[in-house]
């Protein structure tokens, strides 16, 4: 019994390819009116193209017409609508697509479904490459009772199939790059995700809820301080520059120097606090000597990289001094670091392993509840504060492990509360995605992208599933009220920028600065060597973030050159095969 093993790899692959251009135009189609996600789409594709193909096409599809291949019963009969549910739906949708979709679903974490889907597709080809050698015929066919047979059909009929597999082809690249073709590409392939959300009927809701609610986002914050004595502001993306624009806004209001005073950030040692409380008490005679000795704070306090380098931290630091030199002492503000100590004059490559090793989160809450007792001890007025932590750090919940707000919580009940900034999902790590497949960002858009505060447990995205970050373990059933108190939208993603480096960042720094990378990676002293020797050391370069960068090479550049080698397979099979 032949099996015609290659040929029906080949084919395979070219439906495949078929099925992703079919659902792919299908899902545009449907996201004109309603949501759905295009791997559901492309299931549902899936089984309507071979359903459609075996019992209409007699056995035939695009694929097979073009390697010269048929499906047929074990009879050699027409295939019936038994034997194609058989063998596509029982052997092939629901084993190899269904039963993976349903453990991705039910992990609630995207790490422990690889490793759980791995192991399955493993353990699946190990079983279909047995039982294929010792049967010769796969286990789908056997339990359907078909075969795959060589059956060449007219050479106008394969003509047709590679005309139709380069029609599909192209309006599936064109419908994919359209959206990007404007004058500023790069821009749009940084910082837009494609296909946007639909205007449904509930993104109109929430639109509505936004134009009710336009508490501006500066005296959201100072309204939760009315009610707590700490306010965490989980921050985006370390580099982007315009949340500290907000956060600049927040603290140099006359109401935070008379009511709050304190600051707490997670981006420094507290080895340096005396550094900070003298820089923070410090007039500086002009700019030059001010942008001297924040360059001198910002490259000696971090406690885990050997150069923090992102502007919107140096400029926050200036703007704090400023804000300082204009008021009496009694009202000045504080800023405390609160990550872990940190001797970078001692420290080697054996020290950071350990160094790094610690809960840092639970290191930092300590921190801020020490200070915040010492602070409520001496002055009753001003013990609040408002903290800013990156990411999960701000998050009010543990995720496997201690996460520094959900301890302050625990520690400071019904005194501390977190408030998300809008952002990206990061469930995939380097992949970004928007936050609800982009609804939310559909919905500011639809209302005008306002920049506006509100509680989430009295909005409708509060009860949204919580989908900004996955870690293993966690309840697939979290919403965004179980996380965060509140929620600030402040510029749409489009408008979000980074800015990195700063005055006097290298300035006789570049040896210390290799030194302290030794204690990291090759690769980080090479990183830094580069930088010291490129000719734009000392420039400030300010840019798009990145959002979509890598989410659109795979699904947009990716998908579009998988096609197209797909659509030139086609044709040089249908030379080849042109003349049988």
């Amino acid at each position: 019994m032949k099996s015609f093993f290659f040929k029906r790899i080949i084919a395979a692959i070219i439906d495949a390819a078929q099925i992703m251009c079919f659902g792919y135009l299908l899902w545009i189609a449907i996201l004109q009116f309603a949501y759905i996600e295009f791997f559901v789409v492309f299931l549902i594709t899936w089984m309507l193209y071979y359903f459609g193909c075996y019992f209409f096409f007699n056995g035939y599809t695009l694929g097979k017409i073009l390697l010269g291949l048929q499906l047929t019963s074990k009879s050699n009969k027409k295939i019936t609508i038994k034997e194609v549910f058989l063998r596509e739906v029982i052997g092939k949708w629901i084993l190899i697509l269904i039963i993976p979709t349903f453990l991705f679903s039910n992990t609630g974490d995207h790490y422990l479904f690889a490793l759980i889907v791995a192991i399955y597709i493993i353990a699946l080809l190990i079983f279909t490459s047995v039982f294929f050698i010792i049967n010769k015929i796969t286990w789908w066919e056997c339990i359907s009772s078909t075969k795959t047979i060589m059956q060449f059909s007219r050479k106008t009929i394969r003509l047709k199939a590679s005309l139709c597999t380069t029609f599909l082809s192209i309006l599936s690249i064109i419908t994919i790059i359209y959206p990007f073709i404007n004058s500023n590409i790069e821009s749009r392939i940084k910082s837009k995700f494609y296909p946007q959300y639909p205007a449904t009927k509930e993104v109109r809701e929430y639109a509505d809820f936004i134009q009710s609610h336009t508490q501006d986002p500066v005296d959201y914050v100072f309204q939760l301080f009315e009610k707590y004595d700490l306010v965490v502001l989980s921050e985006r993306m370390h580099p982007e520059y315009t949340q500290y624009e907000l956060i600049s806004d927040i603290v140099s209001d006359s109401r935070f120097a008379e009511k709050i005073g304190n600051i707490y950030i997670e981006l420094g040692s507290i080895s340096f606090q005396d550094t900070v409380n003298t820089y923070l008490h410090t007039v500086y005679s002009d700019e030059d000597s001010l942008n001297k000795a924040t360059a001198f704070l910002q490259r000696n306090s971090n406690s885990i990289w050997p150069l923090w380098n992102n502007t919107n931290l140096f400029d926050f630091f200036k703007h704090i001094n400023k804000t300082n030199s204009n008021l009496p002492d009694s009202l000045k503000l504080n800023l405390y670091f609160t990550d872990m100590p940190v001797d970078w004059e001692t420290m080697t490559a054996e020290k950071y392993t350990t160094h790094v090793r610690v809960n840092r989160d639970k290191i930092m809450a300590e921190h801020i509840i020490q200070r915040y007792r010492e602070n409520e001890q001496i002055n009753e007025k001003r013990k609040k504060g408002l903290i800013i932590m990156n990411f999960r750090h701000g998050y009010g919940i543990n995720f496997n492990g201690d996460n520094t707000t959900a301890v302050l919580m625990d520690s400071l009940p019904n005194k501390v509360c977190n408030v998300m900034l809008n952002t990206i999902s990061m469930k995939y790590v380097a992949i970004m995605t928007p936050i609800q497949h982009g609804k939310w960002d559909k919905a500011f858009a639809m209302a005008g992208n306002p920049n506006v505060g509100f509680d989430f447990p009295c909005s409708p995205f509060g009860n949204d599933h919580f989908d900004a970050f996955v870690k293993p373990l966690t309840p697939s059933h979290l919403k965004y009220k179980d996380v965060f108190t509140g929620f600030i939208f402040y510029k749409p993603l489009e408008d979000h920028y980074k800015k990195e480096g700063f005055p006097y960042m290298l300035y006789h720094f570049e040896d210390t600065l290799i030194r302290r990378a030794e204690c990291f990676s090759a690769s980080v002293v090479e990183s830094w060597k580069n930088h010291i020797n490129s000719p734009y050391r000392d420039e400030i370069i300010t840019e798009i973030l990145f959002y979509t960068v890598i989410y659109n090479l795979i699904t947009k550049i990716g998908f579009s050159i998988f096609i197209i080698i797909i659509g030139i397979t086609c044709w040089i099979v249908y030379a080849i095969n042109r003349k049988k």
